[in-house]
């Protein structure tokens, strides 16, 4: 009723006399407005003079509503003034529910005639035969409209014009839909409509070329003087932004050990300012300086002065599921109220829960979410639907001292099924209940000595272990019988209250079967079996810890903002980073690979405890040496006695085997390449002779694993490059390779092969391709000669360009880049070459020296190049500047050098989009984040916030530079 009344109402406030609309566009502001900004004006401007008002009123609501306090009743308003309404069609407007209503009322209040309808997105399509539009292929119009046509309507198909957004009445194909939209509402033929804006345009055209030839004699004159003027202030200008760049980056480099939060926000201003080596040697070791972080999700807030006191911080809660897909986080600096859900693998919030409790635990897959909530109450919510599930009471939630508040210990079954809390009475005794889940029944309640007590279930939900210290015992409950099991002494464990080294925390893990007790100052691990504790360890002043269940690791948060990894026998491990305060609570995945820390300053940072500055690829759980990733870094190989597998470590699939493996071939005589569609691999082996060598090249069908006819036999080989190399080309018709001394293409259907290039008569010949696999570089080793080949996409290469290295350099191993515009050469001498494929600049690579290098891989907008490394103690990654050879980091891999094989090499590859993968002394394969754009990612997501405004004055100052992370 009320409705009707506000249409009535709408209807009356329309005056006989106001001017009349000639149409009114409805369509989603959040996807469509530019298009439906553009549509409004070419509507009013199509076949109108130049210097005459505009003779068309169409409606907009963002442009044409006054200011008014009832919406609504305003869009109601211009929707009786209007004659016509276009609907501007598109999978947003049909879930939009303004547009439902806005198409509601034209269908109450006129008819479908006056309705035109414009596709700017989305599906649409008209059924013969229901006499109606197809509604399971129409995706763009609002389900309202269904019924309301008796045959077929015309609508214009903005849709390619809206991909291209060629949104201007001189683009023909704009002109023509808006003239076909027009014609309607002028009353006149759309050929007609067009006909006069093409005549006003070329009238308009006319009179600007004869003010143009005025107004090119006097910019000609002016330009001179500016143009001098102009460059002076673009130097001064640019000279101003590489200094702050370059100060900027220097603040990066002093803020890497104290603040790695801080020093990646000033190498993001510094790369933002002006893009130097000096930039991108802060960017390069801001991620170095921050390995294991893996998302800030929330900041800390600038201040909590007078919020915290001798108890701690305000309240801030993160739980993480054990399988760590899913963190519940709540601050009381939150202006959101209620908890935050988010996505760990996408560190993306998900859902807020409307609550508020605090998160105390998740289910093992994370559906199951428990909260405690005022007074000494429990919650269970379905995070995937954000819906309350039941409530749960301890029994006593009346009279309660402000000291007895709050749940003590807490416990949730990996399954869901039980939750278990221990909790004062107004008497101030102790006791621990344990509930159905299911239907939120107390299934038993137990008084004990304390509220500080361990709980924790098994992994399969079956017993529910209880330590309590101060009576020295350990029991079990058994779920499923409801019984509680003898209790067991653990002598050695202290619980007398009084005693200053009492604990006030104990953490079950390893499922229920182990323990952590921790005091104010130490931390000890129990064997719950053995009763009796195996390790002891003094942390100092810290603030929370928390105990990864399957792995038996601890994290620890100090007051200084550290986040320290602990193992199960509390050996000190790796630093994961540092928060702006002190670590308020945190959480880790099962298997301790996720943690999840909250400061008391409301900040919230995931961590990964995985691989340093990158993630392992999971191969079967295969080990692989050095020279096992194709240079490509398309294929890994594993080769047993006997057979060949082959993995594509981009996705971590096996991709097929073949029954064949030479196993007294070595690895190093050995080229592997795989196909553009992973159908067909081809095998290059050689065995080495005293007298002679003999070889032999194979392509193999990975789907049947059988031999193809097609192959080549050699004698012969040469060269001292670590590895022969062999590539399919384009179209994967052709393979080229070097085969007796020669560069040859292999043509795959003849079997018939033409030669690219010979070999020297003094020397031999080494070879690369470049990522796109259309530049073939060629290095005779001897002369240093380097030639550069354009594959034509056809049958052959072409001769593109010539350059020599200079004398002094012996390369042993070619990197070229995706676009194969570079080559970079790697010598003996741990030299690096950069070579410009076409002008044949070169630059030599600056910076440390290790004792041995390998491969040269660059990035792949080819401004990085990264070389693997040993010395006598480090294993590594060399960050290289393409551009000016500059060093800008190093990276050291895991397992140290020491602990490695004395002969393993660093192996580093081109890797899927701007990554690279390297192989290295721990036999994995660890695909890292690299380049200029993927870093200003990821450090993007661990500090988005501007730089201070005294810093950015300090800095900055005179200069336009927007916010890195806008």
């Amino acid at each position: 009723m009320g409705e009707v009344t506000t249409e009535a109402e709408a209807r009356a406030a329309v005056p006989d006399g106001a001017k009349q609309r000639d149409a009114f566009i409805s369509y989603s502001q959040r996807k469509n407005a530019p298009l439906a900004k553009t549509l409004q004006r070419g509507l009013e401007r199509l076949a109108v003079p130049r210097f005459r008002p505009m003779r068309m009123s169409v409606f907009r609501d963002v442009t044409s509503l006054p200011a008014n306090h009832d919406l609504w009743q305003s869009i109601q308003r211009e929707l009786t003034r209007s004659r016509y309404l276009i609907l501007l069609a598109s999978p947003e407007a049909a879930a939009s529910p303004w547009v439902a209503r806005e198409v509601d009322y034209w269908l109450r209040e006129r008819d479908t005639e006056h309705l035109l309808i414009a596709v700017a997105s989305g599906a649409i399509e008209w059924d013969d035969g229901a006499g109606d539009f197809d509604w399971q292929k129409t995706t763009c119009l609002p389900p309202n409209l269904a019924g309301h046509f008796t045959s077929t309507p015309l609508w214009v198909d903005l849709r390619e014009i809206e991909e291209r957004a060629h949104h201007s009445l001189r683009y023909p194909p704009f002109r023509a839909a808006v003239a076909t939209l027009a014609a309607p509402l002028h009353g006149r033929p759309k050929e007609e409509l067009e006909h006069d804006d093409f005549r006003q345009l070329r009238f308009v055209k006319r009179l600007s070329w004869s003010g143009v030839a005025l107004l090119v004699v006097l910019l000609l004159l002016a330009v001179y003087g500016f143009f001098d003027a102009s460059r002076q202030r673009d130097e001064a200008v640019a000279q101003a932004r590489t200094s702050a760049s370059q100060a900027l980056a220097a603040r990066s480099g002093q803020l890497l050990e104290t603040s790695p939060n801080q020093a990646a926000q000033y190498a993001l201003y510094a790369e933002k300012t002006k893009s130097t080596p000096e930039s991108r040697r802060a960017l390069a070791q801001a991620v170095a300086a921050a390995p294991y972080a893996k998302r800030r999700l929330r900041g800390d807030v600038d201040s909590v002065t007078g919020l915290e006191g001798s108890s701690g911080g305000p309240d801030t809660d993160v739980v993480l599921s054990a399988d760590g897909t899913t963190a519940a986080y709540r601050s009381e600096f939150d202006r959101a109220e209620g908890v935050r859900l988010y996505d760990v693998r996408s560190a993306r919030q998900t859902r807020v829960l409307r609550t508020y409790g605090n998160p105390r635990a998740l289910s093992r897959d994370g559906r199951v979410l428990a909260t405690e909530v005022y007074l000494n109450q429990v919650q269970l919510w379905d995070t995937r639907t954000g819906k309350l599930l039941r409530t749960m009471a301890t029994g006593h939630t009346k009279d309660l001292p402000n000291a007895a508040h709050g749940l003590r210990t807490f416990a949730l079954s990996p399954d869901g099924r039980w939750v278990a809390a221990s909790h004062l009475t107004p008497e101030n005794e102790a006791f621990v209940v344990v509930w159905n889940a299911s239907d939120g029944r107390e299934i038993t309640r137990m008084r004990v000595s304390t509220t500080q007590l361990g709980l924790g279930f098994s992994a399969d939900g079956t017993r529910m272990t209880l330590i309590d210290s101060g009576r020295q015992q350990v029991r079990d409950f058994l779920t499923d019988s409801a019984r509680w099991e003898s209790a067991r002494s653990l002598p050695e464990m202290t619980g007398d209250p009084s005693d200053p080294s009492k604990y006030y925390e104990i953490l079950l893990f390893d499922g229920a079967r182990k323990a952590l007790a921790r005091t104010s100052e130490r931390a000890e691990v129990w064997d719950l079996g053995k009763r009796r504790p195996v390790a002891e360890r003094s942390l100092g002043v810290y603030q929370d810890m928390a105990v990864a269940d399957g792995e038996g690791t601890f994290v620890v948060g100090g007051q200084d903002g550290a986040v320290r990894l602990y193992d199960a026998a509390l050996r000190p491990g790796t630093t994961l980073g540092r928060l702006a305060r002190a670590a308020g609570t945190m959480a880790l995945s099962a298997d301790g690979a996720q943690v999840a820390v909250a400061s008391y300053g409301g900040e919230l940072n995931l961590f990964t405890t995985g691989a340093r500055r990158g993630q392992r690829v999971p191969l079967g759980d295969r080990q692989f040496d050095y020279g096992d990733l194709t240079p490509d870094g398309r294929m890994a190989v594993s080769r047993t006695e006997g057979r060949t597998e082959f993995w594509d470590p981009r996705t971590g699939r096996r991709l097929g085997g073949i029954p064949y493996a030479n196993m007294s071939v070595n690895l190093e005589d050995t080229a592997y390449t795989l196909s553009g569609d992973k159908r067909y691999v081809g095998m290059q082996s050689v065995e080495r002779g005293q007298h002679e060598d003999k070889g032999r090249f194979d392509i193999w069908d990975l789907r049947t694993g059988q031999r193809t006819d097609c192959g080549v036999a050699f004698d012969s080989v040469f060269g001292d490059l670590v590895r022969p190399a062999v590539f399919f080309l384009p179209g994967d018709r052709y393979v080229v390779g070097m085969w007796n001394g020669d560069v040859e293409v292999l043509d795959t259907r003849g079997c018939t092969r033409s030669t690219v290039m010979p070999e020297p008569k003094y020397g031999s010949l080494a070879l690369a391709l470049s990522g796109d696999r259309k530049t073939l570089v060629v290095l005779d080793q001897t002369a240093n000669d380097v030639d550069t080949w354009r594959w034509d996409g056809d049958h052959a290469f072409e001769h593109a360009a010539h350059t020599t290295l200079p004398t002094e350099a012996e390369p042993d191993s070619i990197g070229v880049d995706h676009e194969g515009s570079q080559a970079a050469f790697s010598d003996r001498e741990s030299h690096v070459y950069v070579v410009h494929l076409d002008s044949g600049r070169r630059v030599r690579a600056t910076g440390y020296l290790p004792n041995k290098t390998y491969d040269v891989a660059f990035s792949r907008d080819g401004s990085l190049l990264f070389q693997g490394f040993t010395t006598e103690s480090t294993r590594g990654v060399r960050i290289l500047d393409a551009g000016s050879g500059d060093q800008l980091d190093v990276w050291s891999t895991d397992p140290p050098a020491a602990s490695a094989e004395g002969d393993t090499g660093m192996q580093v590859v081109p890797g899927p989009a701007d990554d690279i993968l390297t192989l290295g002394p721990d036999h994995k394969i660890v695909r890292r984040t690299v380049g200029v754009d993927a870093w200003h990612d990821l450090l993007c997501g661990l500090v988005s916030q501007p730089l201070p405004a005294r810093e950015r004055d300090r800095y900055l100052a005179g200069l336009e530079v927007d916010a890195p992370c806008g």
